[in-house]
Formats: structure tokens, C-alpha cells, sequence
């Protein structure tokens, strides 16, 4: 027996029986935590088994496949958005070429370039406004400006993008025209008097005159600047100016330029003159 003691054998043994035992004891509190990290574990492979079994559809397509087909979607819906934002423009565009198709069908030699008003000057008693076209459609300062039923004025500023319209209501208008049922002949030009009632002068009229209301006006076309004939307005009443001591007619155009939102400028026209296209160079 003192040999068996006194041997190793026994010795790592007991060593090792210390150690179990010493370890049960001090594992006993964790042990419900080891077990719950193990059930957690196992619970958590479950629940990717079940969220990829859920990423299946009915034909069988995965996860990834669904993903891709949903993504091709967006794209096709983003691109069909664009496609409709596109159709509104060219039915927008469409629209105001239909309001001047009358307009060039009885004036073939114009050219005629469709706009809309963007903004207009509100520091402007005149009613001066900006459309949404300029230069890199073939604007340019000096061409006349249409609405579909008469004269609205001319382009007085013009980038890439954008012109800016000085109306007939401003004084700073001067356009050679005629009466056609009097043949009397004047000058257009606006003054802050009538603007805000949408009406024009006929000016520089001879004590002689035979204008009368309700009279069409349109451009003489004598200066090249503007196509003859374009309607102006109407006469509503005759005045005589004591300052300046000669007559004039107060015009009503047949747009409300105060209101207006679409316009054509005309780039172009049979008998276009060297004033204009000294401008435009």
C-alpha cells in the first residue's frame, strides 16, 4: 500500500480528481448559461434554415433570384416615369404648336418658335415677362412676339436658354401701324395710363383722321422688324393729347397680355429687313 502511495500514478490520479471535482463546483452556476448559449445557437441555425426556406416563392425562385427581378422593376418603373415626364413635354410642345398651327397655316413664311412664359417682372408696370426659350432656339433681340390671336411685343434680352418680352403696353414699344378700315396710319406704343387695363396707344394721328372704335389695327411691316399685317387690337376710344396736340386712339389687344402663358416668337418671315437682321448677326 506505501508503495502504491508513493507512487506517481496515484499521485496524478488524485491531482486530477482535485481538478474535476474543483471544476464542477465552479461550473455549476454557469452551466444554465452554457446550456442556453447552446439552445440559442441551435435556435438561431433554425431561424436561418426557416428565413431561407421563406425566400423561396412558389415556382422555387430564391432570395437573390426575387431581388434581382424586384430591382429589374424599379428600373423599369424609374424609366417608364422618365418616358411619361418626356410624353407630357411633347404633349405640352404639341399643344402650343396646335394654338399657332391657324396662325402659320395663314402665314406660311413664318417661323415660329412655341414658348411659355416663365416668370414675370412684378417691379414692371408694363408687364414685361420672361419665356422659357432663347438663343439656342434661334431667339434673338428685336424678334417679334405672338399669342395666338394677336401682336404681344418683342424680345429685348436673350440668353441660351431664356428671353425676356417687352409687351406693347410699355411706352418703350414703337411699331409702325395702321387702321384697315381708315388706312390711317401711327405709331403703337404703351403708356402706364392703360396698361393695367390692357390697352395700347395708337399714336401720332392727324386732325384729319378717320379712325373710329371698334377698328382692327395691325403692323404697316414698313421697317422690316415686324411681318405686316400682325393684329394689334381694337380701337375702344379716341383722345386728343393737349401736351403733344395731336389725336390717338386707346387699342385693346386681343390678348390679355397681363394673363398670357404661351406665345410664339417669330424668328423669321418673308420681308424681314436689315434692321432686324443686323441685330440678330
Amino acid at each position: 500500500m506505501k508503495e502504491l502511495w508513493e507512487s506517481g500514478k496515484i499521485k496524478i490520479f488524485l491531482s486530477v480528481l482535485l481538478v474535476l471535482v474543483m471544476l464542477s463546483l465552479f461550473t455549476h452556476n454557469v452551466e444554465n448559461n452554457v446550456v442556453s448559449t447552446s439552445v440559442n445557437t441551435l435556435t438561431y441555425g433554425l431561424s436561418k434554415v426557416s428565413a431561407a426556406a421563406k425566400q423561396k416563392n412558389t415556382d422555387g425562385m430564391s432570395y437573390d433570384e426575387l431581388k434581382a427581378e424586384y430591382e429589374a422593376a424599379v428600373d423599369a418603373n424609374r424609366e417608364l416615369r422618365a418616358r411619361l415626364v418626356d410624353y407630357y413635354d411633347v404633349k405640352e410642345e404639341n399643344a402650343r404648336l396646335w394654338k399657332f398651327y391657324e396662325l402659320k397655316k395663314e402665314h406660311q413664311d413664318y417661323q415660329l418658335v412655341p414658348a411659355t412664359v416663365l416668370r414675370r417682372d412684378s417691379n414692371d408696370e408694363f408687364y414685361s415677362f420672361t419665356i422659357d426659350k432663347g438663343t439656342s432656339s434661334d431667339i434673338h433681340t428685336g424678334d417679334p412676339v405672338m399669342g395666338t390671336n394677336g401682336l404681344i411685343g418683342y424680345v429685348s434680352e436673350a440668353d441660351a436658354n431664356t428671353a425676356k418680352i417687352v409687351t406693347i403696353l410699355s411706352p418703350q414699344v414703337s411699331i409702325g401701324a395702321i387702321d384697315k378700315a381708315s388706312k390711317d396710319t401711327g405709331i403703337i406704343t404703351g403708356s402706364a395710363k392703360y396698361a393695367d387695363d390692357n390697352r395700347t396707344m395708337f399714336t401720332k394721328l392727324n386732325s384729319e383722321h378717320k379712325v373710329k372704335t371698334g377698328d382692327i389695327i395691325t403692323t404697316t411691316g414698313v421697317s422690316g422688324i415686324y411681318p405686316k399685317n400682325l393684329v394689334v387690337g381694337e380701337v375702344k376710344d379716341i383722345c386728343y393729347d393737349t401736351y403733344d396736340t395731336s389725336y390717338y386712339a386707346v387699342v385693346e389687344p386681343y390678348e390679355d397680355i397681363r394673363k398670357i402663358t404661351d406665345v410664339a416668337v417669330i424668328i423669321g418671315f418673308d420681308g424681314e429687313g436689315e434692321i432686324i437682321r443686323s441685330t440678330k448677326e
